[in-house]
């Protein structure tokens, strides 16, 4: 089934997106694996899972689960429910299994993407991104997507429909967090989640790098943790208070 729904995707990709996909032998083809991304549209999905050589597990908010036609094919495709502003555990659980038995999962540390009348750019990443890496130890995948939030857009009607819009898909570096000796728990979250989100940014045109425009490396080399470890502690710090 899963099979089956990924050239079903394919055709789909081919027909709303005229995609470019680079990096993507960057995928480690085996072992624990989580792949986090900024979040354009519904579609995000559908234009990495398709072109990656790795069976994905897709994080989805709960919601979707329950709409028709597209609850069944997520369901069908064993995507992990999540529901939103709130810590589920189950979904913490599965994750967590689904690594440690050696699988991709793919996630959107933002949570939501921007609305039609919004900017583009990347929102504030959620926390729980950072929690899995940090209690799955597992290899992270950064990837950046651009041109997709036209596809199928109010702002493209209604002409747009039929035409392949450009999207564009980077891989980035695999890479595994590390965060300093003796910090809480909360910056080392904070940490972990901003060199993740870093690394998306870098992947991105400027205009879509949002929140993290002025902490976006100028190219895809990773910054140094060293470098922003003292604004991510001193958010933390804020948090805690």
């Amino acid at each position: 089934m899963y099979q089956f729904l990924i050239r079903l995707s394919r055709l789909l990709v081919f027909i709303t997106m005229n995609r470019r996909v680079s990096g993507q032998d960057n995928t480690p083809r085996e072992g624990g694996l989580l792949i986090v991304s900024n979040h354009l549209g519904l579609l995000d999905p559908l234009a990495i899972s398709t072109e990656l050589p790795r069976r994905l597990y897709i994080l989805a908010k709960a919601e979707m689960f329950s709409w028709p036609v597209v609850g069944w094919l997520a369901r069908k495709a064993d995507g992990i429910p999540v529901r939103r502003g709130q810590s589920d555990r189950e979904a913490i659980r599965r994750v967590l299994e689904h690594l440690e038995a050696g699988h991709a999962v793919l996630l959107f540390p933002e949570g939501t993407y921007p609305k039609a009348d919004e900017p583009r750019g990347m929102l504030k990443a959620q926390a729980g991104a950072a929690l899995l890496a940090q209690r799955s130890g597992a290899t992270i995948l950064p990837i950046g997507i651009s041109g997709l939030e036209m596809v199928w857009a109010v702002r493209s009607m209604p002409w747009g429909w039929f035409r392949r819009w450009p999207v564009e898909v980077r891989v980035g570096e695999p890479y595994r967090p590390s965060v300093p000796a003796g910090v809480s728990q909360k910056q080392a979250l904070a940490l972990i989640s901003q060199e993740m989100m870093q690394r998306i940014a870098a992947l991105l045109p400027e205009t879509y790098q949002g929140y993290y425009r002025e902490t976006a490396p100028a190219t895809e080399e990773p910054l140094a943790l060293a470098e922003t470890a003292t604004s991510a502690i001193a958010e933390a710090e804020r948090l805690e208070s």
